[in-house]
Order: structure tokens, then sequence, then C-alpha cells
């Protein structure tokens, strides 16, 4: 699991930290209450995490 929350360089990622917490919340708020406005939030933000990743390291590879 901890490799999931790493870069190459071994350092703690944030955004795959941050986009993690967004999930998992957006899942217990689901289970919970779910308001629409809320489920949107926490969703954009999770997919924004993730999706930042991943396209930094799809720019990153092209650049080499």
């Amino acid at each position: 699991m901890r490799q999931f929350f790493t870069e190459d360089n071994n350092r703690l990622s944030m955004k795959r930290l941050c986009g993690f917490i967004c999930t998992l919340s957006l899942c217990i708020k689901l289970v919970h209450t779910p308001t629409d406005a809320l489920v949107y939030i926490v969703g954009g933000l999770a997919a924004a995490a993730f999706g930042y990743t991943t396209a930094e390291k799809i720019w990153k590879k092209n650049e080499n």
C-alpha cells in the first residue's frame, strides 16, 4: 500500500493521499446522507487529484 502513496523518488505523494482521502470521504458520505452538492464537490476533488497525477506522469514520459 505504501508504494501507491509514494513517488518515484520515495517521497510521499500528497496528491494521491488527498485523492484517496476524498474518495474515502465520498464513500462514507454516500452511505450516511447523500447530498448532491457535496457528492459532486468531493468527487470532483478526488477526480482532479488522481487526474492531475496521471497527466503529470504522461507528460513526464513524453519529455524523456
